[in-house]
């Protein structure tokens, strides 16, 4: 993982996975505040920093159209 700034990108073939709540993003994430998990606000809103995410494997799964 690399970071600049407020932007965190992963590694080639990774995507980031929020550790809080399972979501997975893309392999770039924009740091910022969050104010809603799951759709329910938060009493507190949490500001993200790199440790909240994990890199994941990115799987790709095709299927066969005849």
């Amino acid at each position: 993982m690399t970071q600049t700034d407020n932007i965190i990108k992963a590694e080639p073939g990774k995507c980031f996975r929020r550790k809080i709540d399972g979501v997975i993003f893309d392999d770039e994430i924009y740091l910022g505040t969050t104010y809603y998990l799951d759709g329910i606000k938060l009493e507190k809103p949490i500001h993200e920093n790199p440790d909240d995410f994990e890199e994941i494997d990115i799987e790709v799964q095709t299927e066969e159209i005849n």
